[in-house]
């Protein structure tokens, strides 16, 4: 862009009508890497069109999606943008808006995004996260169990999702006679992302009422889990109710829904690929190297949460300005060939596998651990429970969703197969 362009920017929609659409729309859901390998070969960084008033700056390339997501001029705030941006975003989906909604983790910086993660990452500890893994496989087995004799399941609605909340569940603190209104509303709210109506807020309210009145009791009730760390402040600033809200809406929605879609995915990469599949069967060790290429090839979050600009800078070459918003394209820079050998393969040889799915810089993914554990688990007592598992239609029917945020199908129906079956 040159330097008048750039000066004729105005604080107004439409300042960039050459922008190219951003392949986040529904003709890009299934497939958008053919987009991604475009807008790598481009340039590092490129302006795309969302919708009127929404012309981010978007990172395709490795090096440079890790450079700015650890990048201070980049704000997760939303106070930065410019007014007509946030005007612009709250005129979104659902997902898109999150960054709007409270004060959490993905809409703070430092020193009030540090002093909430110092709380949490107490509550996350590597002995903690181990201990998850026997829970983790007692419930992925039950939920195996229900499936067993079935002509057909949906992976997603009957196996991912209650696990993922289970685990959620499990490190906020709810109790185990709570579980089952937040599956409730868990899977109302993923339906609920796929309308245009008032169900994702209906949803979001119906979790309320059963999550507030637990929280606003959190801090009497003490405890050594996260909400409990949360509630009490433990040396920290205290969280006022409406912020302990707003973390725990947020911890919740993004834990269980970026893992259930992640295992979808992996599991999908598995029914198609069958060689890779009798490598996993032969060397049942292989399911971290699977789950590696899978964060790295399909990982369930394409963009994290939002940046701003807080100062005018040039952001590998692109003039970006105060108030601009930017986006790192989280599954282009897993594909990035400057990097990655053949990498659009799903390989499990490779010595290295460099992606950044769980983000990077002060923002990089807390759950990373608890996510690798819960994936692991479930796909590898999923295919160790039906060896015959098999789409119940062709992988090109698939429903994608249609979300900037987040990558994964709409339902993932498989034949389960006889126990002890053999792969196809």
């Amino acid at each position: 862009m040159t330097t008048s362009a750039r000066n004729s920017h105005a604080d107004a929609p439409g300042a960039f009508p050459d922008a190219p659409e951003a392949p986040f729309g529904p003709e890009w859901a299934a497939d958008p890497h053919p987009a991604y390998a475009r807008l790598r070969a481009e340039g590092p960084v490129r302006r795309v069109r969302v919708r009127e008033g929404l012309e981010p700056w978007v990172v395709s390339r490795y090096a440079d999606v890790k450079a700015m997501l650890g990048d201070p001029r980049l704000s997760t705030d939303p106070a930065v943008a410019a007014d007509f941006v946030r005007e612009a975003i709250g005129r979104g989906r659902p997902e898109e808006k999150v960054s709007l909604l409270g004060r959490h983790l993905l809409s703070t910086d430092p020193p009030e995004h540090t002093s909430m993660r110092r709380l949490m990452s107490r509550a996350m500890t590597p002995r903690r996260t181990a201990a998850l893994e026997e829970p983790v496989r007692r419930r992925a087995e039950a939920l195996l169990d229900a499936a067993a004799g079935r002509d057909r399941f949906d992976l997603l609605d009957e196996y991912a999702v209650p696990l993922a909340v289970d685990v959620v569940c499990r490190l906020l603190g709810v109790p185990e006679e709570m579980t089952d209104p937040f599956l409730t509303c868990a899977r109302s709210f993923s339906r609920a992302e796929l309308d245009e109506g008032d169900a994702f807020a209906e949803a979001a309210d119906a979790l309320g009422e059963h999550l507030v009145p637990w929280l606003l009791g959190a801090r009497e009730r003490g405890g050594d889990s996260l909400v409990g760390l949360l509630a009490s402040g433990e040396g920290e600033e205290e969280l006022d109710p409406h912020r302990l809200i707003d973390v725990v809406y947020h911890l919740f929605f993004s834990g269980y829904e970026s893992s259930a879609y992640f295992v979808c995915n992996t599991a999908l990469l598995l029914l198609t690929h069958p060689e890779q599949r009798r490598q996993v069967r032969e060397k049942p060790e292989l399911m971290e190297a699977v789950v590696e290429e899978a964060l790295r090839l399909e990982g369930s979050v394409k963009v994290p949460t939002w940046r701003f600009a807080n100062q005018d800078f040039d952001l590998a070459g692109a003039p970006v300005r105060r108030g601009d918003a930017v986006l790192a394209l989280l599954n282009s820079a897993g594909r990035d060939p400057e990097v990655v050998d053949d990498p659009d393969s799903f390989r499990l040889d490779r010595p290295s596998c460099p992606h950044l799915a769980f983000s990077h810089g002060i923002h990089h993914c807390l759950g990373a651990a608890v996510g690798r554990l819960e994936s692991r688990v479930a796909l590898s007592a999923l295919f160790g429970r039906f060896p015959g598992i098999r789409l119940a239609v062709p992988a090109g029917e698939l429903s994608w969703r249609d979300n900037l945020m987040m990558r994964g199908v709409t339902a993932l129906p498989v034949v389960p197969g006889p126990d002890g079956g053999t792969a196809p």
